[in-house]
């Protein structure tokens, strides 16, 4: 056994990406593929989303070989860690700055039809998109590894076999590969699960601080194990990883509890929303039933001068003057008066 830093770790994890060898061997194993040339594109290693969800990111421009065909082909390889269970919109939005990065083109001279005129267009380079998620996808997906590719079929259902190289469909897809950390196999057979097995988080010595892994040399006694074993071994006598490290565990930290406060503060929010709309609501019944009151006084108040009128139609016709029917009454004489009017 080996006592090394936990790969998990962001700033771990970039340093043995950090090594050209290293990450040959881990991305093409993953990608079942020879790598011949690999390149770091961007330095945004690691992203704190406007919600507080940390990624970590790391993008590369590749020269890949068909270990069957033997053909060479320039990628992009995008490469993403991630522990929360709620991060693919932002992942899809990485994706689409992929599709849209003019970086991820190879520049082409043509010539003009019967012309000796050039002119040069951008054709699109494949993407290769890998997840490493410190969580499980579900019931049903309890993968160590899982792979998607882009399949066509004809309207009868029958697949179709496109050259892998063809511009268009190679152009608009991508291929999908996802690591679940909770479900690496403990015996693990093949050889990309034995070079994905130092990631395995049942090798923490300390489960209240997960510095540090007790990782079996003897797993894989391959090269490709070899180096990166070496790599994470060379990392731990590194005097500036541990200051990384503590810095990285008290930014973790801080991260922690500023979601914490956040949903907190969230709650508190939400919560007072909700009084705000219980008072709301209550002022709307008051209305509604202020509005029926006076429908019922304007309503009763319309009987009320039917009543009046029909009153001082009767005594009139009876041959009563108008004071006689006021007083009768008890209302103003103006009133008896404006309703004889209306019957001459």
């Amino acid at each position: 056994m080996v006592k090394v830093y936990n790969p998990i770790y962001d700033t771990v994890f970039k340093y043995l990406m950090e090594d050209d060898r290293a990450a040959k061997v881990l991305l093409g194993s993953i990608l079942d593929k020879k790598i011949k040339v690999l390149s770091l594109k961007n330095n945004d290693y690691t992203i704190v989303t406007e919600d507080g969800v940390k990624i970590v990111r790391l993008d590369f421009c590749a020269t890949i070989i068909d270990k069957k065909t033997k053909t060479e082909e320039v990628v992009t390889i995008e490469l993403q860690k991630a522990f929360d269970e709620e991060e693919v919109v932002r992942f899809r939005k990485y994706l689409g700055r992929q599709y849209q990065d003019e970086a991820n083109t190879i520049k082409i001279t043509k010539k003009r039809r019967n012309k000796d005129e050039e002119y040069v267009v951008h054709k699109p380079m494949h993407i290769y998109a890998i997840y490493i998620l410190g969580h499980g996808l579900g019931a049903g997906l309890e993968y160590s590894v899982l792979k998607g590719k882009y399949i066509f079929e004809d309207l009868d259902g029958k697949t179709v076999e496109i050259p892998k190289h063809h511009e268009f469909p190679n152009g608009l897809t991508h291929d999908l590969y996802i690591v679940q950390i909770p479900h690496l196999s403990d015996k693990p057979k093949k050889h990309v699960e034995k070079l994905l097995s130092i990631f395995d988080q049942r090798q923490v010595i300390d489960k209240n601080n997960p510095k540090f892994v007790n990782i079996d040399e003897d797993k894989d006694s391959s090269e490709d194990y070899k180096t990166l074993i070496t790599r994470l071994y060379k990392a731990t006598v590194d005097e500036d990883m541990r200051g990384k490290i503590e810095f990285e565990e008290e930014m973790e930290r801080r991260f922690k509890r500023e979601r914490y406060e956040r949903a907190e503060l969230t709650d508190a929010l939400n919560e007072a929303h909700g009084m705000i709309s219980d008072q709301h609501n209550q002022i709307v019944e008051q209305q509604n039933q202020i509005a029926e009151q006076q429908n019922q006084l304007a309503e009763q108040q319309n009987q009320l001068t039917n009543i009046i009128v029909s009153s001082i139609k009767g005594f009139y016709s009876l041959g009563a003057t108008p004071d006689q029917i006021a007083a009768q009454l008890n209302i103003p004489n103006s009133e008896v008066e404006t309703v004889i009017k209306s019957l001459t």
